[in-house]
């Protein structure tokens, strides 16, 4: 059962607190925290947890903490019920160790989201994407359930990052990487560091000379039973990940190609009406949102007119 939004927050912020006020903080998760307090929920959130924490402090200088000192072994008891009644304020033990969290993360049709995870990785969501994030084993275990993600992970050599979609496995120390849940397989692109990718007959985990290295610049496709590596000059980097700018880059797709993207982010879909347009090879940059845009584009130099369907649904044929 998924827990309500208001108390996963709170866990969030707690676990915050705690990752900042532990020895082992680094840099980059003061980074991530700091993407993190932009958003005004978060940064509320977390004044909260601080209000908590302090009244905790103010409990353990009360009488009964000299009480408890009088009884062997009570006070490091005291201490430990202290540190936690913040975060039991906030919805429950479990986001006081960041390494225990998990977390569900997804976006609605046409949405974008950019979220920090508690190890200080960033995660950026496209459309219509579901990712979950489980910390609580040895590995930071991500599995995305729809849709494409950028992730941006923290380094932590003793924790592997693994993300697993469809029929693809990918592992990561501290590298860049974004993986996109197609209808019948996975894409994956590099753009820092190296990963290492495989299907699920050649897990990166647990058999790692099964997989393959992928460096930035290179990408994959991943179906069953099959990795396939690709090279990717800049130009084609670029355009597979410049959904987080809010952009679709087309040079030389297909007319069919193109409205597959625009449709990503429209309830009302677009609809190559002949099949003589489908092919028709197309270029320009838009805005995500911008279909109208798109479609004014095509009716001027590409010989096109637009019908109305029912449901708003808008079909391509070609001009009388």
């Amino acid at each position: 059962m998924e827990k309500p939004a208001a108390e996963a927050l709170s866990e969030q912020a707690a676990a915050w607190f705690a990752r900042l006020h532990s020895a082992d903080v680094t840099p980059e998760d003061r980074v991530a925290f700091d993407l993190w307090m932009e958003a005004p929920h978060n940064a509320v959130a977390y004044a909260r947890a601080e209000a908590t924490w302090e009244r905790a402090e103010r409990l353990r200088a009360t009488p009964l903490r000299a009480a408890a000192r009088s009884r062997p072994g009570a006070a490091p008891l005291w201490t430990r019920r202290a540190a936690a009644i913040g975060v039991l304020a906030l919805g429950g033990v479990a986001g006081w160790r960041w390494f225990n969290a998990h977390e569900v993360f997804e976006t609605a049709l046409g949405e974008r989201k950019r979220a920090a995870l508690i190890d200080g990785s960033i995660v950026e969501l496209n459309t219509g994407s579901r990712l979950e994030v489980d910390f609580s084993g040895k590995l930071r275990a991500v599995r995305l359930l729809a849709g494409e993600a950028l992730f941006q992970v923290a380094k932590d050599t003793t924790r592997p990052f693994v993300v697993a979609a469809g029929e693809a496995q990918v592992r990561a120390i501290g590298t860049a990487f974004n993986v996109r849940l197609r209808e019948h397989l996975v894409e994956v692109t590099v753009t820092e560091g190296v990963v290492q990718i495989g299907g699920k007959q050649a897990d990166p985990v647990a058999s790692p000379r099964l997989a393959r290295n992928l460096a930035a610049g290179q990408g994959a496709v991943v179906g069953p039973g099959a990795v396939a590596e690709v090279s990717l000059n800049p130009e084609a980097l670029q355009r597979r990940v410049a959904w987080c700018d809010g952009v679709i880059e087309l040079r030389g797709e297909t007319l069919e190609q193109a409205v597959a993207e625009f449709n990503r982010y429209r309830t009302a879909k677009l609809v190559v009406g002949d099949p003589e347009l489908a092919g028709v090879r197309i270029g320009g940059t838009f805005g995500v949102l911008e279909a109208d845009k798109f479609l004014g584009a095509l009716r001027s130099g590409f010989n096109v007119r637009t019908v109305e369907g029912a449901g708003g649904t808008i079909y391509l044929l070609p001009a009388a």
